[in-house]
């Protein structure tokens, strides 16, 4: 399966995401192991996709919450640019034994997504909310 974020292609791994050979890849192979992640509404940093990650077999997943909203996320192993806010919450998790805190932009203070945390953490960060640069 195909993960594709932008013009740059991925595939799934056990516990990374790896770029797929092609020729545009290979042309902006160097730069682009280190392409950022900026929020979108005010362009503050988030993180990189070097930091992109496979949780339960998938990098990207699409999940409603109660209230009905519908969320495509990507999931990454660190975010420096997010902020948690509010107490953390085992309730209506996307991922069995993780509990959750929301993540807003350091700057702006859009949602941006989730922490998700037990023993380990990742961000589940909402991919409309992000732009690549």
């Amino acid at each position: 399966m195909e993960l594709v974020w932008d013009r740059y292609c991925f595939k799934k791994t056990d516990n990374q995401i790896e770029r797929l050979p092609s020729e545009e890849n290979e042309k902006f192979e160097s730069a682009e192991k280190n392409k950022k992640l900026y929020c979108n509404s005010c362009k503050n940093y988030i993180t990189e996709l070097n930091s992109a990650i496979v949780i339960n077999g998938e990098h990207t997943h699409i999940f409603s919450n109660p209230a009905g909203y519908t969320y495509t996320i990507n999931c990454f192993q660190s975010a420096p640019g997010c902020l948690t806010i509010g107490n953390s919450a085992d309730e209506h998790t996307w991922f069995n034994g993780y509990a959750w805190q929301i993540a807003v932009c350091h700057s702006c203070k859009e949602h941006l997504g989730w922490l998700f945390s037990n023993d380990h953490q990742f961000y589940a960060l909402i991919a409309d909310r992000l732009r690549l640069e």
